[in-house]
């Protein structure tokens, strides 16, 4: 056994020496810088391409969008880079197969969770132990996508979804243009279809409500517990017992009022005064009462003969700009008592609350519209007379049982609680008192010349910042002459960018015989010069206001009598009108 174990010693050194050349070969030989290697042929080596070339080849390809808009939003989150970039490449490689122009991925911005775990009862910080999670994001967008190919692809997605990887997906619809109009034109497409529906299932039957809560109505112990003598009308019913509101009387009445703050100047004639000119011709049956509010004038304290004069220039500026007094009830508000009277009856069932939150008194005080009467400042100068301010005014309309008031935009809030005032009533004491309907006049503002940015007022220091309904034609010149406007070249209507050339083309537009707006002739005189403007407007307002400044000064300087003859006789049928209410509300109150 041992000996055939020993190898052949001829063979054995065969090999030695075959191993000790291989090794002489491979050794460096002085002079070399390498060591040796094995000679290969050219022809057996692989082309290497370099390395960048290597780097662009492992990327995965895109595809150009033609109008780039966009199909979907893919966003990537995971916890460790590794994956999401591994995913994200993935994720690319499939749209660039599925022919869907793949944008990305775009690193948003980390998510960072911080929170702190208590390891033991004790409050120290050595027993809290603190964790923090950062999330990584990626973005991928589709555009010029098929929705249906864009489904694909996040379907193949979720099913070769990488582990620590999640995947939320946004996918927009567009529809095509004038889809509203199509919309718009259904209704009557299907208004066939809808109408036998609507048949077959009996909503076009009637079900005889007005007959049934006649009957009830007309039944005796019904009628003698709400006190009615005759049975109802149909009409009656509606508007009494169904909507809880007294029916409106034919004809209708129109009741307006105006503050003796002297003479009136171009935004009162044109915001209510010309519309009360333009009642008398386009209302005939109506019944119009005016009324010159001095009551409400005391609010804010002034000189008792400056309150005198300032009564009689306003009744001669009415009767100037063409007030019939044969046609309209025109009076002093203080010479009807009913007018104080009602508005005590009504302050007891009005809402403090309510009056707060009014901004009349606000704006008088020049308070922000946050002011409440807790406030320290509005405590010591606010009166009772201002802050009841609304309850006199709602008493105004409703003791004449006004149907229609004309208003402007900054008092609908003033009429909005009169028709408070008349719920809280009714509710009360019964449905005595006529709710009053808005008559909203057209809009025209006019601004200050001086200062075109707010509206023209008799409070402005400088009196060439408004027009006067009684400025003689020189002084309506000289107003406009020197009215703010700017040095652009041209004419054009922006109420932002110029507008004191805008408060000129509006003004112009009042007394604009063909109705067009400002915008309108602001098209047509592009190209005249502000100066040509101004002459332009000065003469239309010359125009628009002849003969008011002549009959305005003939009525004060023929003296007193007149116009207190027509006071006297508007009191008396003021006060006609009045006592009908006021013997309905006592006798509903139980004075």
């Amino acid at each position: 056994m041992m000996r055939q174990s020993i190898r052949p010693l001829r063979a054995f050194s065969s090999e030695v020496s075959w191993i000790a050349r291989r090794t002489q070969a491979s050794l460096a030989k002085p002079g070399d810088l390498v060591p040796n290697k094995p000679e290969t042929s050219k022809n057996d080596q692989e082309p290497r391409f370099p390395r960048s070339i290597q780097a662009l080849h492992l990327k995965p390809l895109k595809r150009e969008a033609e109008h780039g808009i966009p199909s979907c939003d893919l966003q990537l989150r995971s916890f460790s880079v590794q994956p999401l970039e591994f995913f994200s490449d993935f994720a690319l490689r499939a749209a660039y197969y599925l022919g869907l122009p793949a944008y990305g991925p775009v690193p948003l911005p980390r998510i960072t969770e911080r929170w702190t775990v208590p390891r033991d009862n004790f409050i120290f910080k050595k027993s809290q132990e603190n964790f923090e999670r950062k999330t990584l994001r990626r973005l991928i967008q589709i555009r010029d996508g098929n929705p249906e190919t864009v489904q694909l692809w996040l379907a193949y997605l979720r099913k070769h979804q990488f582990y620590g990887v999640g995947m939320k997906a946004n996918m927009w619809e567009f529809s095509e243009l004038g889809e509203g109009k199509k919309m718009d034109a259904l209704p009557e497409a299907e208004k066939g279809e809808i109408d036998a529906k609507w048949s077959h299932l009996g909503q076009t039957k009637t079900i005889g409500t007005m007959e049934k809560v006649e009957e009830i109505l007309n039944q005796r112990r019904f009628r003698e517990a709400a006190g009615l003598k005759v049975p109802p009308t149909t009409e009656a019913l509606v508007l009494e017992v169904v909507y809880g509101l007294v029916k409106i009387p034919n004809p209708r009445v129109i009741f307006s009022g105006i503050q003796p703050t002297g003479v009136p100047h171009l935004g009162n004639y044109v915001g209510a005064l010309r519309q009360w000119v333009q009642l008398q011709r386009t209302e005939p049956d109506a019944k119009l009462i005016y009324s010159i509010v001095d009551l409400h004038a005391i609010t804010m304290p002034q000189p008792p003969e400056q309150l005198r004069r300032r009564k009689r220039e306003a009744l001669a500026a009415l009767l100037a700009i063409g007030i019939d007094p044969e046609r309209a009830t025109l009076f002093y508000q203080s010479s009807v008592p009913a007018h104080s009277e009602l508005m005590w009856i009504l302050s007891c069932t009005a809402s403090v609350g309510y009056l707060s939150r009014m901004t009349q008194w606000k704006s008088k005080l020049n308070l922000g519209e946050k002011s409440t009467i807790d406030d320290k400042q509005a405590g010591s100068r606010l009166k009772l007379g201002l802050f009841s301010y609304p309850v006199l005014q709602a008493a105004d309309i409703l003791v004449h049982r006004a149907t229609h008031v004309p208003v402007g935009h900054d008092q609908q809030q003033h009429l909005e609680f009169a028709r408070e005032c008349v719920t809280n009533f009714n509710a009360a004491y019964g449905n005595h008192l006529v709710s009053p309907q808005t008559l909203i006049p057209p809009v025209h503002r006019v601004m200050s010349l001086n200062d075109p940015t707010s509206k023209m007022s008799k409070s402005h220091k400088s009196e060439k910042s408004r027009i006067l309904i009684t400025d003689s034609p020189e002084d309506i010149k000289a107003k406009i002459g020197s009215a703010k406007t700017d040095s652009t070249p041209g004419i054009t209507y922006n109420q932002a960018d110029r507008p004191g050339i805008s408060n000129l083309l509006d003004i112009l537009s009042i007394f604009d015989s063909e109705g067009r707006k400002g915008a309108e002739l602001a098209e047509q005189y592009n190209d005249i010069s502000p100066k040509q403007l101004k002459e332009m407007v000065t003469d239309a307002v010359v125009g628009g206001l002849a003969g008011i400044r002549d009959k305005y000064l003939e009525l004060l300087n023929n003296g007193d009598e007149y116009l207190d003859c027509i006071e006297r006789i508007g009191a008396q049928k003021a006060q006609k009108s009045a006592d009908d209410t006021m013997q309905i509300v006592r006798d509903s109150v139980g004075l």
